[in-house]
């Protein structure tokens, strides 16, 4: 018995004399364990309650991972088990762990810094919790490590820089903290098989390092969402095997570097809202074939679209939206068999309705508002896009009619033609479009009535806008079921009739009811007061008789009252001034009597009021 002792502490001499107590072989890793244990204040599924036990193997215990040689603890995966509690700082005794994930949980305080004694970790993931504090500086002597996964915490403070010394590093992904600082200007001449980096969504700043062109190896790079300055190092280019590029969302300013589009292997680059300027180049394909999304959208480009772009039969997303790009539409656009989503809004683009663009038929969203387009819009749309579910075609100067066959874009559930000189009745079977939630046509010189049945027929109506036109006839009797809506504009038409007096049974989502300078007659429905939602009632310039509802008093978010210019009679009632948000009261131009109620003199966030050209009488409160 006392040989094959004396041969166990043989064969492990690194328990030598690190302790007079008589540990058995891995028993620090036990009491590290049960220290982690220890810190744990919500366990909802028992795991470490009814199975990390004294007197059992700690081999066996859930999540635990122990290597066939010397039993000592390799792997601590305890992800996504709902844990709460803080990170025990006896975890840097497991000195043989090479993997450490308790990910999507809920610890939270500081990463212990005695997490940098673990000389073999080579995997870190502690992504989805609620840390605080720094990244410890210790992190610099985790020389195996290849993957440093925090993402979704609160770690604040600077990047250690020695962490970008540690050559084995392959994955470092801090998105989503709020570290601060700049990035080391030698940041990739330790790094040669670094793959991806992932620091985008903090408040990172400075410069964007040129020699991050010596990270031969990478393949995704993030740094959106964050407060970069200067230009885009040309040095990019020389990333050849760069598949995903994300820049977006900081203060990069001077032009976008033409080498960039010599990467073979992009598929994805993105650097919207900067302050980007310079053209894109004239080859811009042709040495990236693969490349899939280009988004460059709220940026100072200029120039015109390449021809060249048909190259990119990847494509499929492309935004240059918001811009200062000319010129027209390629028609070699029509050979990009991929795309799926083209915004192009917000720039200086000229000519007829890209007819050429509407023959891909996987396309999902075309956005082409806000520029000088011209002719009229293209009649085949529906026989080519079967999956088209967004148009935007607002501020531009397109004429003549709808055509009937947008009716059949069945999936279509965005549809905006503001601001064009579009004229005619809107087609009827565009009213059969059942998915449809935004529907915007203002100012234009539509005419026709509305449908009775409108809401049976866009169930999820959220946005319907048809300000500033030339339609006729009532408000739909079925309004009232359109019980998803957020918007109803019909302002500045010639609707006549009453409102239905249900209207504000059912529509409890409703924000803004705005129907203005029409010929509306009646009373105002007291159902409107079950509106809880309402922001904005805005009912001037009608035919309007009768009282103001006093159930108007009971909104609590109504911010503004616009009823002047109608023939409203009686007094105002005083249980408007049980408001807490009310802003702006317009009354004027009626047939008010009555006292001024002093409550209306009590709302605190009232900023404007008028009550002129009305028989009201009494005395106003004193100014103070």
């Amino acid at each position: 018995m006392i040989t094959i002792i004396l041969l166990f502490l043989a064969g492990h001499s690194w328990f030598g004399a690190c302790t007079n107590i008589p540990f058995t072989s891995g028993s620090t890793d036990e009491v590290a364990l049960l220290a982690f244990k220890a810190k744990i204040t919500r366990d909802p599924y028992n795991i470490l309650e009814t199975n990390w036990k004294e007197g059992t193997s700690f081999c066996n215990w859930i999540g635990v991972t122990c290597g066939h040689k010397h039993r000592r603890v390799t792997a601590l995966n305890l992800s996504s088990t709902g844990l709460k509690g803080t990170i025990a700082k006896e975890v840097g005794d497991l000195s043989f762990l090479v993997s450490l994930d308790i990910s999507n949980n809920y610890f939270q305080g500081y990463i212990p810094e005695q997490l940098g004694n673990l000389k073999r970790l080579r995997g870190l993931y502690m992504q989805l919790n609620e840390l605080s504090g720094q990244i410890p500086q210790t992190f610099g002597f985790l020389t195996r490590i290849q993957e440093l996964v925090l993402y979704n915490n609160s770690l604040t403070g600077p990047i250690p820089p020695a962490i970008f010394n540690l050559s084995s590093f392959q994955v470092i992904d801090l998105m989503y903290n709020f570290l601060e600082g700049t990035l080391p200007t030698d940041i990739c001449n330790n790094l040669p098989n670094m793959e991806s980096l992932n620091v985008s969504n903090n408040q990172l700043g400075g410069q964007i390092p040129s020699s991050f062109s010596r990270c031969s190896e990478i393949k995704f790079l993030a740094l959106s969402h964050n407060e970069f300055t200067g230009s885009i190092p040309g040095t990019f280019g020389n990333l050849s095997k760069l598949e995903q590029l994300y820049l977006g969302h900081n203060n990069l300013t001077g032009e976008l570097p033409k080498a960039i589009f010599n990467i073979s292997a992009l598929r994805i680059l993105t650097a919207q809202f900067n302050n980007i300027s310079g053209s894109l180049p004239h080859d811009i394909c042709k040495q990236t074939p693969h490349l899939e999304d280009l988004l460059l959208f709220v940026n100072l480009l200029d120039g015109q679209i390449p021809s060249s772009i048909s190259y990119c039969q990847s494509l499929q997303q492309f935004s240059l939206a918001y811009n200062n790009i000319s010129g027209s539409i390629p028609a070699e656009m029509g050979n990009m068999s991929a795309l799926q989503y083209l915004y192009l809004g917000g720039n200086n683009l000229t000519g007829e309705f890209p007819f050429n663009t509407f023959n891909v038929s996987s396309l999902r969203a075309i956005g082409l508002e806000k520029n000088r387009f011209s002719g009229s819009l293209p009649k085949d749309v529906c026989f080519r896009h079967p999956n088209l579910g967004y148009i935007s075609l607002s501020d531009n100067n397109f004429t003549g009619s709808v055509p009937a066959e947008f009716g059949n874009l069945t999936g279509l559930q965005y549809l905006y033609l503001t601001g064009n000189n579009l004229t005619g009745e809107v087609p009827f079977n565009l009213f059969n479009l059942s998915l449809l939630e935004d529907f915007e046509a203002m100012g234009n010189k539509f005419s026709g009535s509305l449908p009775q049945d409108l809401c049976f027929r866009f169930p999820k109506l959220k946005l319907f806008n048809l300000d500033d036109n030339q339609f006729h006839g009532q408000i739909p009797s079925s309004i009232s079921q359109c019980t998803s809506l957020d918007t109803l504009d019909l302002a500045s038409n010639n609707f006549i009739g009453t409102v239905p007096g249900d209207i504000g049974n059912n529509m409890s989502m409703l924000r803004n009811l705005v129907i203005g300078n029409n010929n509306f007659a009646g009373v105002i429905p007291p159902s409107i007061g079950n509106m809880s939602r309402l922001l904005i009632l805005f009912l001037r310039r009608n035919r309007f008789s009768g009282k103001i509802p006093p159930e108007l008093g009971r909104l609590p978010r109504l911010e503004g009252v616009f009823i002047q210019e109608n023939q409203i009679t009686g007094r105002i009632p005083p249980e408007l001034g049980q408001s807490s948000s009310l802003g702006r009261l317009y009354f004027q131009s009626n047939n008010l009597t009555g006292e001024i109620p002093p409550s209306i003199f009590n709302i605190s966030t009232l900023r404007e009021l008028g009550l002129s050209e009305n028989q009201l009488s009494g005395n106003l409160p004193p100014i103070t």
